[in-house]
Order: structure tokens, then sequence, then C-alpha cells
């Protein structure tokens, strides 16, 4: 009985070791696969930008660095400002520190005072300098910086009620003789004009997708100017691939009207 009984006790310890040795193999890659998974938190990236849309202070800059001016608005907001600096890391494109900052505003929004910061920065790099959120503030830099791989988020657009062609209902036939206890103007005498058959559909989405593709941040679409971002239609949605402030220049255009779905968390 006794040798039974530490048998049945060895073969319980190897049991949990093995469980536990399975475990150790098993977890980094769950783990992993939640932390890819994980949905991105666009609520607080939302309050980011209100936050710059509803704080309104005044600044007089006077050949101020560029560096310091940004520190002003997010010391002003409380929103985290990262500046993507030149050749950090070394060789990247950036914000060259050396930049001096004229500016006087009284009594602006911080976006407004943000983007007159980056304009003269764009002046005095030939390079186009823009903002975008991220899950921990905002970050500024060159657009070719902003456009990094690292920083590319995949979203869908439902456009389904773009497509939709609603009946064209005829009135029905009126009645002679005054009768007004007959048919009460049921369908018999109505039309409907069928809705947009499925080729028809994609006819429409094209044209939606090529219309961004010109008149939204044109440069940097793949398929028209070699840029890192792409548009693909499936199932009734636009699914772009585009970094924040791709999206958001989508979202102002008021072409597609419908909610922005996050899809994937941001790759950075």
């Amino acid at each position: 009985m006794r040798f039974n009984s530490c048998l049945n006790c060895t073969i319980l310890r190897a049991t949990l070791l093995a469980c536990v040795c399975v475990m150790i193999l098993i977890c980094p890659n769950a783990l992993a696969l939640t932390s890819q998974n994980a949905p991105q938190n666009d609520a607080v990236r939302d309050r980011w930008v209100a936050t710059l849309d509803a704080k309104r202070f005044t600044v007089a800059f006077q050949q101020v660095p560029i560096v310091q001016a940004l520190t002003t608005i997010a010391q002003k907001t409380g929103v985290p400002i990262q500046i993507l600096l030149q050749d950090q890391p070394v060789g990247s494109a950036g914000i060259d520190p050396a930049i001096t900052i004229d500016l006087e505003c009284k009594q602006a929004t911080a976006r407004t005072i943000l983007e007159l910061v980056l304009r003269q920065a764009s002046d005095a790099t030939q390079s186009e300098c823009c903002w975008q959120t991220t899950a921990g503030g905002i970050e500024v830099g060159p657009k070719p910086r902003l456009l990094r791989a690292s920083a590319l988020e995949r979203r869908a657009y439902s456009i389904t009620d773009l497509g939709f062609k609603a009946p064209d209902f005829q009135a029905p036939p009126l009645q002679s003789g005054g009768n007004t206890g007959g048919s009460s103007g049921g369908s018999s005498g109505s039309t409907t004009s069928p809705p947009f058959t499925p080729s028809q559909n994609e006819a429409r989405y094209q044209k939606i997708k090529l219309l961004i593709q010109s008149t939204v941040e044109s440069d940097v679409w793949a398929e028209s100017s070699g840029g890192p971002c792409t548009i693909s239609i499936f199932d009734d949605k636009l699914i772009v691939i585009a970094p924040d402030f791709v999206h958001r220049a989508i979202a102002r255009s008021n072409i597609v009207r419908t909610n922005i779905q996050p899809t994937s968390k941001p790759t950075r």
C-alpha cells in the first residue's frame, strides 16, 4: 500500500512538472499574441486632440528654439509632445533643433499654435511637417518620418450607405367616382427601381477610393504616388493602411461619412 502511495505521488509530481514546462513554452507566445491583437486605445488619443482644440492661451515667441516652443505648448496643455528630431537616430529625417520660431498669438487654441509652429518648421526645412496622435500623446515631425512603416495603422471605413440606392416609389393611381372605400393606395400600382448590383457598387466604391487618393494627402498613396499608404475594398468597407495624420485628413474630408472603426493596434 505504501509503495502504491509513493508511486502515485511520483506520477503526480511528474505530471505537474510536465504541465509547468508546457506552460513556460506556451505563455510567451500567448502573451505576444495578446499584445499584438490588443485593441487600440482611441479614447486616450481622442482626448489629446480634444485638449488641443479646447485649450487657449497667448504666446509671444521671438527667435525661440523650436524645441522650446513645442515644450511650452506641451506644458500649457498637459499633452505629451514627442519631437522627431533630425539624426535621432543617426541618419533619420526629423526637425532641425536649430530652427527658431517667431510667433505671436493671443488666446489661440493650442492646435492653431502647434500648426503655426510646424508651418514655420516646414518653411525652414523645405519638407512639410505635421503632427499625429499616438497612445502616448502627440508626435511631430516631417511627413517622411511620420509615414514610417511602424506608424501605419489599419482602419476600416464602412461605405455601405454610400452604395445604397433608395427605391423610386411611384404614386398609386387616383380612384375614380369618389370611391374612397376601395384600395387604399397600396403597392398594386407602384413600381420600385432595384438597388445597385454588386458590380455597380464595386464601381461606385472604386470612385470613392480614387476620390480619396486624389484629394486627401495625394502624395502618400502607393497606387498613385508610390507612397506607403494603401486603400483596399472588402465587404462594403474601405480598408485603409496609413498613419494617424492621414486617417484624420480622411475624417475631415467628409468623403466617408461613417464612423472610423479601428481594426488593429498600431505597429509601432
